[in-house]
């Protein structure tokens, strides 16, 4: 497939991390840059060089989540790379017009010698979204080893360096068990140089009542507690409306101060604990703000349409998650949170934060944003490192893996169960944060290769439910004429093929099906 010219401007850490990449003599390249850099353009940027020289026949990207595999083909259509993000392991490879396509871990670990077989017939560079996902499962590691191996080149990202405590990465070197980066883009470094905002964590003390092996416990957040009681003690907080209910209003305020002065389509976001947590939350929102909440979960087919509601109607405040929005899915108008949930490893506390400080061109300077917090100690010191942090990279990054401190409120009174909580702001910190100079933006016009045949499949499928009814022929003759004069099924059909089919449907729904016509 023909491959425009790249004219797509670079920031200035993007150029110097693509020089990297292209005098490096190891076929594995790590990349960490802070949430929001802008590392979906750099590896883009390398997957144009590695086509446009022939370096590479194919591009796969894989990612965390399904939504992310459109939000790729999105991007990268816009600088002229088409990806098919709707392959499926039936598939086995995408259609030749595209240059590639975006799948899932999980997706290359259910079929890793598929992948392989893709790898040995077309010279293919690899680019790892997010690659800390691939020690999520037990065998993940050796199924990407299996599939990848032989690929041409492999470039991997991530928003943080990570450990190999439990399950050890491939295509990643170690040291006293962290991942060794080839190139480091820290987060002071980008608010420094204008690529991202500075954050603030307003955070917030209460006076907390739980029952927990057989008796009432309370507590304030300065208290000092065993670890589980600390875990118990977050937890009520985050259940408990008096608590809760507080918080979300002082965050509806700054977020209306916001639209109403600086951004009038400036949004907000909550990161609850689990899918009823956050219809809760959600519900709790439009009684405080009389604002409706959109609600995404992961488990709900809809969420990625939610979350692209969400990102396309300014009129929308508040959106509540559950994972979906912890990494990688870019909302630029994100400029108020609430950290509702009991994750504490310090990666997906700093992906949180990554989605609150993309910089935006037009808005004025210094663009903060805030994420309201829990007076959790754990997460205070995440807090207080993040508004500590220089150019180095961080040194004890706690694992990937997000583990979930609570199950379901028990019912037992000897087990643990949250009975009040009352919130009081304590703190704002990150509020002495520098401001940033100014960066150049971008316009990105191009349309996706997969929206196109997107609208050619759906105008298809309406013209063989017509064909068969004028006809009488059931649609599985209609579709094996279609592969037997087109060369192929119409999930793999390129834009072309689709246009021969849809040809040959028109003609037939017009003058009648004739099997014995060749076009």
């Amino acid at each position: 497939m023909n491959l425009s010219a790249w004219n797509a401007k670079l920031r200035d850490w993007q150029s110097r991390a693509v020089a990297a990449v292209l005098t490096h003599h190891s076929p594995d390249f790590l990349a960490t840059a802070t949430p929001a850099a802008g590392k979906t353009r750099f590896a883009l940027r390398i997957a144009h060089q590695f086509l446009a020289d022939r370096a590479a026949g194919r591009v796969l990207v894989v990612c965390p989540t399904n939504h992310l595999r459109g939000q790729w083909a999105a991007a990268a259509g816009q600088v002229g790379i088409q990806l098919d993000p709707a392959l499926t392991n039936d598939q086995a490879c995408e259609a030749r017009d595209y240059h590639g396509a975006v799948v899932t871990y999980q997706q290359v670990c259910l079929a890793p010698a598929l992948f392989q077989r893709a790898c040995r017939s077309r010279r293919t560079l690899l680019i790892f979204d997010e690659l800390h996902h691939a020690g999520d499962g037990k065998d993940w590691g050796r199924a990407l080893r299996e599939a990848f191996s032989e690929a041409a080149f492999r470039l991997a990202l991530s928003g943080t360096p990570f450990r190999s405590d439990n399950n050890p990465i491939p295509f990643v070197r170690y040291e006293q068990g962290e991942s060794q980066a080839d190139f480091a883009y820290g987060y002071a470094e980008a608010i420094r140089e204008g690529v991202c905002r500075p954050i603030l964590f307003p955070s917030y003390e209460g006076e907390l009542t739980w029952l927990s092996d057989g008796r009432e416990h309370r507590a304030t957040f300065e208290d000092g507690l065993t670890a589980e009681r600390r875990r118990e003690r977050l937890k009520t907080a985050l259940l408990q409306e008096t608590w809760l209910g507080p918080v979300i209003a002082d965050a509806h305020a700054e977020l209306t101060r916001l639209r109403k002065h600086e951004q009038p389509d400036a949004g907000g976001l909550i990161i609850a604990m689990n899918q009823d947590h956050a219809r809760q939350v959600a519900e709790l929102v439009g009684r405080v703000t009389g604002s409706r909440a959109l609600v995404a979960v992961s488990d709900d087919p809809a969420a990625s349409r939610t979350i692209e509601t969400f990102a396309q109607h300014p009129k929308q405040q508040w959106l509540v998650a559950v994972n979906m929005v912890s990494e990688g899915v870019d909302i630029p108008r994100l400029r108020v949170g609430l950290y509702a949930t009991n994750v504490l490893t310090e990666m997906y506390f700093r992906q949180v934060v990554g989605r609150f400080v993309r910089m935006q061109e037009g808005i004025p300077r210094p663009q903060r944003a805030w994420l309201y917090l829990p007076k959790d100690e754990t997460l205070v010191h995440y807090a207080k490192r993040i508004k500590a942090e220089r150019d180095h990279v961080l040194e004890e990054v706690m694992p990937s893996v997000q583990r979930t401190l609570f199950g379901t409120v028990a019912t037992s009174l000897k087990e643990y169960v949250p009975l009040n909580a009352v919130a009081r702001l304590d703190a704002l910190i990150g509020e002495d944060e520098a401001e940033p100079e100014k960066s150049t933006g971008t316009t990105e016009t191009d349309v996706s290769l997969y929206d196109r045949k997107i609208h050619l499949r759906d105008l298809h499928r309406d013209l063989v439910g017509t064909v068969a009814r004028k006809t009488g022929i059931d649609h599985r003759r209609l579709n094996a004429e279609l592969i037997k004069r087109t060369g192929g099924r119409v999930d793999q059909a390129t834009v072309r093929q689709l246009e021969r089919r849809i040809a040959l449907l028109e003609r037939w729904r017009d003058s009648g099906f004739d099997g014995a016509l060749r076009s």
